[in-house]
């Protein structure tokens, strides 16, 4: 059985339809364990009316204490031999966990991850269709590191559930998944990567890691994920630090067009990038060396150029909200 986890909480707009994508899977050994806390608006009435219908929906309620939280308690409720997640405000292709289930059969896996789409109000963008690649640990986690197809989310992935023996999501750290799925991926000894997209990501306005203070809390998750896949990789070191400035340099542009910019924090995320750019073992690209340059000497411009960026983005994208 696969135990699909969703929690919800203030999505009364999107929770139905995914849902639906759910229920509606090819592959039908599946449960559907939904943690909806109690929330401002009809999100848990229309779970519970689900779950009344539809015996293999299990809901789990209760005070909203944050998204690990919540996903603690579906990994405790869950009894599939598989495990995967589905974000409440997106939806999955009607054959997603089938697909991901026959390629881990298929190549032995521990881990299948599949393609995205990326919607718009206006559009949908998606990954490119190629074959399956069969990965060890240590490559899955180069891909990451080199924005190359996957990255550290839960919802795009399944799961062997043995997996997350000892594992859990962090209560004290808000941007839990990539310090879980590292570690998830560590473990497994083959990982196969299907690039055909399956999972529908809904694009919202107001992203978090854009706000002041997310940007610091998204530096912590990186700091501790860098610290866990060095140790275990050491043959990794040059691709977490190309990442970590690729992340730091994002985060001075997070703040220089927050709408409080923290000065303090961008002082601290330039000496991070002085300090990477001077190694001589890091591989790191002309465009990337260029941004580097104007995080450290030319502010201005950069804040100009991430507005400009932001704006043109936005003209041709349309959020959701």
């Amino acid at each position: 059985m696969i135990s699909i986890i969703m929690i919800v909480y203030d999505v009364e707009r999107y929770v139905e339809e995914s849902i639906k994508s759910v229920l509606a899977q090819t592959y039908k050994d599946i449960e559907l364990v939904i943690v909806a806390d109690h929330g401002p608006d009809r999100s848990e009435e229309i779970c519970r009316r689900y779950a009344d219908s539809d015996p293999r929906i299990r809901l789990i309620t209760g005070e909203a204490k944050g998204i690990a939280d919540a996903r603690n308690r579906g990994l405790e409720a869950a009894g599939g031999e598989y495990i995967g997640f589905v974000d409440s405000d997106d939806y999955i292709e009607p054959d997603m966990f089938e697909t991901m289930l026959g390629n881990m059969e298929k190549y032995n896996a521990d881990i299948a991850v599949c393609g995205r789409f990326y919607e718009y109000e206006n559009t949908t963008l998606s990954d490119e269709a190629r074959p399956p690649k069969v990965l060890t640990a240590e490559e899955a986690l180069a891909v990451t590191l080199g924005h190359n197809g996957f990255f550290l989310h839960c919802w795009d992935k399944l799961f062997r559930s043995k997996l997350f023996d000892g594992i859990d999501f962090r209560t004290d750290v808000t941007v839990e998944d990539r310090i879980v799925v590292d570690r998830l991926l560590a473990r497994a000894e083959r990982i196969v990567y299907d690039p055909a997209p399956k999972y529908h990501f809904r694009e919202r306005s107001g992203s978090n890691s854009k706000r002041s203070g997310m940007v610091r809390k998204n530096v912590q998750a990186n700091n501790l994920m860098e610290e866990f896949i060095t140790g275990a990789f050491p043959a990794l070191k040059g691709e977490c630090q190309r990442f970590m400035l690729y992340e730091y340099i994002t985060a001075i542009q997070n703040e220089l067009v927050a709408e409080c910019t923290n000065r303090d924090d961008i002082s601290e995320y330039v000496s991070h990038v002085r300090k990477i750019v001077g190694q001589k073992d890091v591989p790191v690209g002309k465009g990337l060396r260029m941004k580097a340059f104007m995080a450290v000497y030319m502010q201005p411009v950069l804040k100009n150029y991430t507005k400009w960026r932001q704006k043109r983005t936005a003209d041709g994208f349309v959020r959701f909200p």
